[in-house]
């Protein structure tokens, strides 16, 4: 202590001695004397110290309504007490206005500060956002620079279990990320495409929507498409004896056959006799009872069909229908 205050002394001496007035020695010794003590003590603090700029011309203003804090409860009371007319009828019934008054003007000035400070702040940023953003980045860089140094210097010093355990530990959490990405984004195992067409819809370039019972067509009845059709020879076949019938009952035939292409129609024309002779001998197998109603004459043609279509080879019968039916008994 005593050091330091005769070193003070012989340079305010020397100082003076050098032709400056005491009192200008005495600033210049206190402020070399602390520049020099903080970067001797603190070199951090000196530096970032030379880093602030000059004062920025109205910053200072943010805190010039700072006065205005200094306002007490007592000059608001006060100010209650020398009020007039409704204001002093107020007080007399609620004395305790002055309270809640001091305490809402206190908020609102701490608000206005609170804004105004903030205002003075962004435009600061904004009008220093190049020099401010360069030393954000030039701070970040240095950080991670130091950081990656630390962690590298860290590094050598494990032993070689360590390092491999690390350099595992990161390879599993790259391929963790991997698999993570791929299951959000096409799954985890490719997709299979389906090898057959379920349904011709997948594969359209346009859909229309109908309703099938009134908008569908039937695709053999369609006036549109070809009808084949053939027309059988007149058939004489004796019928089976029923109740009602007398000794021998007969029965009179013309068949339209419906095939379900062309070449059934062809096949039955050239086979006309051997159809013919089928149809003959299934219908000598009904009796006259079945053949005169009209369900029988139904049964009779279903049969037919199915007998026809038991010896045909390129193709099959779609409907018979009876041309003209005439039964004796």
């Amino acid at each position: 202590m005593h050091l330091a205050e005769q070193e003070n002394t012989t340079k305010v001496e020397e100082e003076i001695k050098d032709g400056a007035t005491e009192g200008e020695g005495e600033d210049l010794m206190s402020l070399e004397s602390l520049d020099s003590v903080l970067a001797e003590e603190d070199p951090d603090f000196a530096k970032s110290l030379n880093e602030i700029g000059p004062d920025v011309v109205g910053a200072g203003e943010i805190y010039e309504e700072g006065l205005e804090l200094e306002y007490t409860l007592a000059e608001e009371e006060k100010l209650w007490q020398s009020a007039t007319g409704f204001r002093a009828k107020l007080l007399k019934i609620f004395p305790f206005l002055p309270k809640i008054s001091y305490k809402i003007k206190m908020k609102r000035t701490g608000l206005r500060l609170s804004f105004r400070k903030f205002k003075e702040q962004a435009r600061h940023r904004i009008v220093n956002a190049g020099p401010l953003t360069l030393a954000w980045l030039k701070s970040a860089l240095t950080g991670t620079k130091k950081t990656v140094g630390d962690g590298l210097t860290s590094f050598k010093g494990y032993s070689l279990l360590k390092k491999l355990s690390l350099l595992g530990l990161v390879v599993a959490t790259g391929v963790a990320g991997f698999v993570l990405y791929r299951v959000s984004t096409k799954g985890l195992l490719p997709h299979r495409e389906d090898l057959f067409v379920r349904s011709l819809a997948d594969w359209s370039s346009q859909k229309y929507q109908y309703d099938p019972k009134t908008e569908t067509e039937p695709f053999y009845d369609s006036t549109r498409a070809a009808q084949n059709i053939f027309l059988m020879k007149r058939m004489v076949v004796n019928l089976r004896r029923s109740g009602e019938t007398g000794a021998n009952p007969m029965g009179a035939f013309e068949f339209y056959v419906e095939g379900a292409a062309s070449d059934v129609v062809v096949e039955i024309k050239d086979r006309e006799a051997e159809v013919e002779d089928l149809f003959l001998r299934t219908i000598e197998e009904m009796t006259f009872d079945q053949v005169s109603s009209a369900e029988g004459k139904q049964a009779l043609c279903e049969r037919l069909r199915k007998e026809v279509n038991k010896v045909l080879t390129k193709g099959y019968v779609r409907r018979i229908f009876i041309k003209t039916a005439i039964v004796k008994p």
